[in-house]
């Protein structure tokens, strides 16, 4: 049986060219390419116990990717400290007041549009929207079609954004 080193050795061997192609893609840049692929087989040294582990090539893909994403976090980390605040950064996130009774004046008027729908068209939009269910559980709950629950949320959905274009 080969020896730890020996089989880091033979997967190193084996995998550095590919790894480093595929890591290149995702940094973009051969330099930190070489330089992670020079710390996944770093990270497989360290290790206590290789033998444990079933697919080496597989184990160094893994730390290759996970050092990609700690590469990218450490990016956009030192982007952000360095980053100055703009004039919408500083800006309060809450929408403003008119912005909140206009959208509550359109959830109103969808409200009445919804109840003023056809009452089977109406259940079956609201227990689809609402609710979340699926057309085949609609249809089950109602004893009707999927096909027929299919066209009565796209009656629904058509005669709502027309309605809503209108006012």
């Amino acid at each position: 049986m080969k020896s730890s080193i020996a089989l880091i050795e033979s997967a190193f061997l084996d995998t550095r060219k590919p790894l480093l192609r595929l890591l290149k893609r995702r940094v973009g840049c051969s330099h930190t390419a070489e330089d992670l692929v020079q710390e996944t087989y770093l990270r497989v040294i360290q290790q206590e116990s290789i033998e444990e582990i079933g697919n080496l090539p597989a184990y160094l893909y893994r730390i290759a990717s996970n050092l990609v994403a700690d590469h990218g976090r450490k990016a956009v980390m030192s982007a952000q400290a360095h980053h100055e605040p703009l004039a919408e950064d500083l800006v309060c996130p809450k929408p403003l007041p008119d912005k909140i009774t206009e959208a509550s004046q359109e959830l109103d008027l969808l409200d009445r549009l919804i109840a003023e729908l056809p009452p089977q068209c109406r259940r079956i939009f609201l227990l689809h929207k609402v609710q979340h269910l699926s057309h085949g559980e609609i249809a089950a709950q109602l004893g009707i079609s999927p096909r027929t629950v299919e066209t009565q949320i796209g009656k629904a959905l058509r005669t709502l954004r027309d309605r809503m274009s209108m006012q």
